[in-house]
């Protein structure tokens, strides 16, 4: 499933576009390179994602496995991405060129193995005494970001500021804007303006290429990051099977072993501090000092329903048995 290309030439720089009519028909072109939007992760600059996701989920979708599931940020992301366009627009005065909201793809020539969707462009000169209002060269990306976490303006998620510079050093276009909107902040709307960094582009192609050919055409993991990735390279153990530990190893599972007995005496020393605050409550609702002012709370949360699993069992077997699910193990490290 694939439309027929279209070439461009931006400032120089060549390569193709995809105009696609579906969002499914988008999905499966954008399987054959990477996304501006997975170079941060590639990076090891998104905290929600890591390479190893990324990996098996571009080999899974060059299969033809596609997810197609949303998650609610996602939702929010498509469903405000024209709010912050019009804030954009209307804060800043440039014009949105309103046929870029379509579902489109642009690949360089000379890097095929990556591309770009910009959310938006834009007129650089509104009344087009520069360059000619139709000129690509007249023309800049806008990225809309919607989120919940707080932004510093002056420190800009590096995952947000990779993937401006990858749409610009692909598509050609030479400036660009971050637009963003906290959901859970009022009157948060904020921008930023960029202009194209080669070094940081030609830094991110090279370990684009190497990522592409390595771990999505050769079929190489990433190393794993963080325990999520472990748990899905190695999600079980092969009984009998042993490593040999080396020095180094060895001097970690020694320090791991000093810092968890240091955090059970800290463990312990919490529980029996807070035990005999507890008791200070009695049936009290709240500690406060002389002035009245709250220092704790101690409540009761309400109560809660649940199956009685024993008894299910005993009295209603067959219920029991057609209600058992089978989930899988987890791993436990247990220092000797």
């Amino acid at each position: 499933m694939s439309t027929t290309p279209t070439p461009y030439n931006i400032n120089g720089v060549q390569g193709k576009r995809w105009t696609c009519k579906t969002n499914e028909e988008w999905r499966h072109e954008r399987a054959n390179s990477i996304g501006a939007s997975a170079v941060g992760t590639i990076l090891g600059a998104n905290p929600y994602s890591t390479p190893l996701a990324v990996a098996e989920k571009m080999r899974a979708e060059r299969r033809g496995e596609f997810d197609y599931t949303e998650t609610d940020a996602m939702m929010e992301g498509h469903a405000f991405e024209s709010g912050v366009a019009y804030l954009f627009e209307r804060k800043t005065g440039h014009q949105i060129i309103q046929s870029s909201s379509a579902e489109y793809l642009l690949r360089r020539d000379d890097i095929p193995f990556m591309h770009v969707s910009p959310d938006r462009t834009y007129w650089i000169d509104i009344n087009g005494t520069k360059n000619g209002k139709n000129a690509e060269a007249n023309k800049g990306i806008l990225e809309c970001k919607t989120t919940r976490m707080p932004i510093d303006p002056d420190n800009l998620p590096l995952s947000w500021i990779f993937q401006l510079q990858v749409q610009m050093g692909v598509s050609g276009y030479t400036q660009g804007f971050l637009a963003w909107d906290v959901l859970s902040v009022r009157n948060s709307f904020d921008y930023r303006f960029f202009t194209f960094d080669a070094n940081i582009f030609n830094s991110v192609v090279d370990v684009c290429r190497d990522f592409w050919h390595n771990c999505i055409i050769d079929g190489n993991n990433p190393e794993p990051v963080n325990n999520d990735d472990i748990i899905r390279l190695y999600p079980t153990h092969t009984p009998g099977k042993t490593v040999t530990a080396s020095a180094d190893v060895q001097q970690k599972l020694k320090t791991l072993s000093e810092m968890k007995s240091t955090e059970k005496e800290l463990k312990d020393e919490i529980d029996s501090l807070s035990n005999e605050v507890k008791a200070v409550f009695e049936d009290a609702e709240a500690l406060v000092d002389l002035d009245g002012n709250v220092l704790a709370t101690y409540k009761a949360s309400k109560g809660r329903s649940s199956v009685d699993s024993a008894k299910l069992k005993e009295e209603f077997p067959d219920a029991y048995q057609a209600c058992l699910k089978q989930s899988a193990g987890s791993r436990s490290l247990l220092i000797k």
